[in-house]
């Protein structure tokens, strides 16, 4: 069975409902987790860090919603098809990404291990964040397979998304993961955050490394596509 039973009673709005709930969750929990570890809330840019990360993930959500219903309820819903090493790697990557955000929090808030960092630094941390939430927002208006699971869609059909950022590199939305992360240090004034910044987005290469190899065996026409399109996440490198 692929599906899970959930799946075939969640409507579109039902999903979006359901992941907007999670999208105050994580909103709450990384609030939490920021000001708890920075030990005060007069933090400005710990305020600035939890809008910039709530409203990303808003217009992600409600871009699903508008440029692809069907996904909507595919990312909403645990499919028993997931790949076996899916059961390890999301829960280390998700570790180190909140690892990452407290870590932070101690330094750039509280601690002070890395000092004062210079205002323009900050600045071009806030802008590859944003550059890897458009290029992850690309990669969902091109690809109505964008799942958040690491499986074989065949009961949605799947086939090969050749157009947007898919003609550059074969996993942009893992690209735009592992620009992310490395970047949320600097926002909160961290170099020590950088560090698991880094593992969480090697989190991602990996996923990538074993996604790749089942894509290459399953998904027919994947194979073509990866002889056309030559790297998997660094254009020109690999």
């Amino acid at each position: 069975m692929i599906r899970s039973p959930e799946t075939k009673a969640l409507t579109p709005n039902a999903a979006f409902i359901k992941m907007l709930l999670g999208w105050l969750a994580g909103t709450l929990l990384t609030a939490a987790l920021l000001f708890i570890a920075a030990g005060r809330i007069n933090w400005p840019l710990g305020w600035l860090f939890v809008a910039a990360w709530s409203l990303l993930k808003l217009v992600f959500i409600v871009l699903l919603r508008l440029r692809h219903p069907d996904l909507v309820v595919e990312r909403a819903t645990r499919h028993e098809n997931a790949q076996p090493y899916e059961r390890w790697i999301l829960p280390a990557y998700f570790v180190l990404a909140f690892g990452t955000i407290v870590v932070a929090a101690l330094d750039g808030g509280r601690l002070r291990w890395s000092g004062d960092m210079p205002v323009a630094l900050v600045i071009i941390s806030y802008v590859i964040y944003l550059f890897g939430n458009l290029l992850a927002a690309w990669a969902v208006e091109a690809n109505a397979f964008f799942s958040s699971e690491s499986r074989l869609q065949t009961d949605r059909q799947q086939t090969v998304t050749r157009s947007g950022p898919y003609r550059l590199v074969r996993h942009p939305g893992y690209l735009a993961a592992v620009i992310l992360w490395p970047a949320t240090g600097p926002m909160l004034e961290s170099w020590w955050a950088v560090l698991p910044g880094l593992l969480a987005a090697l989190m991602m290469f990996i996923r990538t490394v074993y996604e790749d190899r089942m894509l290459q065996a399953e998904l027919p026409g994947y194979q073509e596509y990866a002889r056309q399109v030559r790297y998997r996440l660094f254009p020109g490198i690999w």
